[in-house]
């Protein structure tokens, strides 16, 4: 085997393992949010005295109660599976996550039991859990009427 053929194997093999440990998907995943986060900024200087570009069914989504609580569940999504790199992306993007309500006024607010509920498990997904139980309950007790 040639040198060439050597160093191609060995990145091969070297991608490869990156892949399997999930390395390289997050090294791309911190590229990308770099990438975004210098284009914000660059953007940023570009428009000092020009209003920025607002995104109006979001920035509407955002002023309800509602808008604001699935952008919690976002977060909250984001930062149990420390995603950071994606909320990196994600909190200029909304503008307003320091107006978020924290995961415990969330759970307040979905009627959520601290005790219920699993710090390690995103809300979310524990919405998601209750509500595949729900239909089978209502259709249970729309049988009986």
């Amino acid at each position: 085997m040639s040198a060439t053929e050597d160093d191609t194997e060995l990145r091969d093999l070297l991608i490869q393992n990156l892949e399997n440990n999930g390395v390289l998907n997050k090294l791309k995943a911190e590229m990308r949010a770099a990438v975004f986060l210098a284009m914000e900024e660059q953007d940023q200087l570009e428009v000092k005295n020009k209003s920025p570009l607002i995104n109006e069914n979001l920035k509407k989504c955002l002023n309800s109660r509602d808008g604001r609580l699935v952008a919690g569940l976002i977060v909250d999504f984001l930062q149990v599976f420390n995603l950071d790199f994606s909320l990196a992306v994600f909190q200029p993007e909304i503008n307003s996550l320091n107006s978020l309500d924290s995961r415990d006024l969330v759970c307040r607010d979905l009627c959520l039991s601290e005790s219920e509920v699993n710090r390690n498990c995103p809300l979310l997904l524990e919405l998601v859990r209750r509500g595949r139980h729900k239909p089978s309950e209502v259709r249970h007790e729309d049988v009986r009427t």
